[in-house]
């Protein structure tokens, strides 16, 4: 149930939603693009313009790259929510597949087209107009709120773990509030909290044993690495994943997936191991995945027609407890036990997975709202497939971290022709005035509190 508050609130943006569009559309006709280093500092500077507007003092925060911009309203209340986004986007290209220009923001169908829309300037400012509305309607929010945007998000945050590590006062909060967040076209919102781990590396041949051509050594090692059902086979792989209780794992389950449409869009007519139902679930939400992301040939010896060397770059997308060293030790170990000690496996980036807590004061918040929002019960997620840098925050912190945003999978994130849709804008900022209402007097449930 609304109560009487909230609803003043929501017809205040109602009645200046044109105002808040208006907005977004100057954030995203400024480019941000991290990857080519350009417009950065000038958005920047508009974010720490706007937070300093909604009275959170903004401040440019530098590290060894792109600045954070950080601000506090300070209300003296019991609790404080973060809100961490971040202000850069993916580059445009290629240019040609633009129906509009990247940077000209353009609204068809109700749809917001422009880098940058859904990923993650909807996002960022859905939470920051709650806060605008909240203030001007009621004077006063009921939590003190942080603001945190970094600019090299969509780059790998190279720098935010500095900024944790060197700024623990910022970051220290009751709740984040965490960049991303979807839902389905006429469906339910999506609520994560948690998601897989990613470790990459490479295993590089440049001098076979025997003479054997490197690609084919590398072929006959990666057998040994997986299975045709695709179980990953290396010795002792799983030996620290942590499964999932019976109360995690009915999220997952009562949580639908679109068999048919994923079939259709990626061209196939069955899943692996013929999997459906609850198991294809489990397996796509709980087990952990390897990939093989390319293989790469030098130059040809015109003596023996084989390439000099040959590598091939690969990816493991883990769940809790798998540890990214932990993984490249048991890999080379594998390896040598089958005589592969020839092969240079070479260690790339990681992130760790992470899987949330649907009892936290910030999850309950958000979860039992979303409903009055949207007219549907929200999807609720544990752990996604994909990855980011949040469970390495979680962990430095202990602070519960909430996915809930603006994107859905119309949006073409990172792709041409990027969107957003400018009612679940509008909706995403109502949303965020219940969480901020509930986040204040919600009671910590006995479960969060042991866990």
């Amino acid at each position: 149930m609304v109560n009487e508050d909230a609803k003043r609130v929501w017809a205040y943006i109602d009645e200046h939603k044109e105002e808040y569009i208006d907005l977004l559309k100057k954030y995203c006709a400024q480019p941000s693009v991290s990857a080519q280093n350009w417009g950065m500092r000038e958005m920047a500077e508009m974010v720490r313009d706007t937070v300093t507007e909604l009275g959170g003092s903004g401040t440019l925060v530098e590290t060894g790259g792109n600045p954070f911009v950080y601000g506090m309203i300070d209300n003296g209340a019991q609790r404080t929510l973060t809100l961490y986004n971040h202000y850069d986007v993916v580059p445009p290209e290629p240019y040609e597949l633009w129906k509009t220009p990247p940077f000209e923001p353009t609204v068809i169908d109700g749809r917001l087209y422009a880098r940058g829309s859904s990923d993650n300037k909807a996002s960022l400012l859905s939470r920051y107009i709650a806060v605008d509305a909240y203030q001007k309607v009621l004077g006063r929010l009921p939590i003190n709120i942080k603001f945190i945007a970094e600019g090299e998000e969509e780059i790998g945050s190279p720098h935010l773990m500095e900024f944790i590590h060197d700024h623990p006062d910022m970051i220290q909060s009751d709740g984040i509030v965490w960049e991303g967040g979807s839902k389905v076209v006429n469906g339910p919102l999506i609520v994560h909290m948690g998601v897989k781990g990613v470790t990459t590396f490479e295993i590089r041949c440049t001098k076979a044993k025997d003479g054997a051509s490197p690609v084919w050594r590398l072929i006959w090692a990666l057998n040994t690495m997986k299975d045709p059902d695709d179980y990953i086979t290396i010795d002792h792989f799983a030996d620290s994943i942590v499964p999932p209780t019976e109360y995690e794992r009915s999220f997952v389950l009562k949580n639908k997936y679109q068999e048919e449409a994923v079939k259709k869009m990626n061209g196939i007519d069955h899943f692996i191991r013929n999997l459906t139902g609850d198991a294809l679930k489990e397996k796509l939400y709980m087990e952990p995945s390897m990939n093989i992301q390319g293989l790469f040939f030098d130059e040809t010896d015109e003596a023996t027609g084989m390439p000099k060397s040959a590598t091939v770059k690969m990816d493991i997308r883990t769940v809790p407890d798998q540890d990214p060293e932990e993984l490249m030790r048991l890999l080379r170990n594998h390896l040598a036990a089958r005589g592969f000690d020839d092969l240079e496996v070479i260690d790339g980036h990681s992130t760790l997975p992470y899987r949330g807590k649907p009892d936290s004061l910030l999850a309950r918040s958000v979860i039992k709202n979303v409903e009055d929002v949207y007219g549907l019960p929200a999807a609720v997620h544990l752990m996604t497939p994909g990855s980011c840098g949040m469970a390495r925050v979680v962990k430095a912190t202990g602070i519960p971290i909430v996915h809930y945003g603006c994107m859905d999978n119309a949006s073409r994130a990172h792709a041409p022709n990027e969107s957003a849709d400018l009612d679940h804008y509008i909706k995403g900022a109502k949303l965020s005035v219940l969480v901020f209402q509930d986040f204040a007097t919600l009671e910590e449930s006995k479960d969060a509190a042991d866990a």
